[in-house]
């Protein structure tokens, strides 16, 4: 009688190995869209939050804050319609005597700073604050004055508020 010589198998048959690679590629492709994904919304979160008009929301809101601290709490102008303030301030700080002025308004989707003496009323120079302004207006109470600002540039609208104190 013959005698089966019984041996130990190593290794892996061929029908083991396709469904090893199979289940690899599969965990590969989900992690492969994972990132796909991920890397999408990165690069839209670094759009919006590094944009044109998100940088012109935050210029004009640090410039308004700046121009308002150093206003004197006891001369300002509110265009009747809210959509320009005239503040008034001391070109020296060791003067008693307000002698200058500040006016923001905006023109022709342009929000836009215009400086002078008071003095014989002369304008020195007017800056280009930020552009793309869809709406903005302007309010006091007492000695706090605000501006909210709507910048859009066709693809993206943003709405930024600036509040500051009249401190002189």
């Amino acid at each position: 009688m013959a005698r089966k010589r019984v041996t130990a198998q190593y290794g892996f048959t061929l029908i083991e190995l396709i469904i090893a690679l199979a289940a690899s590629l599969v965990v590969m492709l989900g992690v492969a869209a994972v990132l796909a994904k991920s890397q999408e919304s990165w690069r839209q979160l670094y759009t919006r939050a590094f944009s044109d008009i998100v940088g012109d929301s935050n210029v004009a809101g640090k410039k308004f804050n700046a121009v308002i601290r150093k206003a004197s709490q006891d001369g300002f102008v509110l265009d009747g319609n809210g959509n320009g303030i005239e503040v008034y301030y001391y070109n020296d700080e060791d003067s008693a005597i307000v002698d200058r002025y500040a006016h923001f308004y905006v023109l022709e989707g342009d929000l836009n700073l215009e400086l002078g003496n008071l003095d014989p009323r002369e304008t020195l120079e007017v800056q280009t604050v930020c552009g793309n302004v869809s709406e903005c207006f302007f309010t006091v109470a007492g000695r706090s004055a605000q501006m909210v600002l709507t910048l859009d540039d066709g693809s993206r609208t943003i709405t930024t508020v600036a509040c500051a104190f009249m401190h002189n």
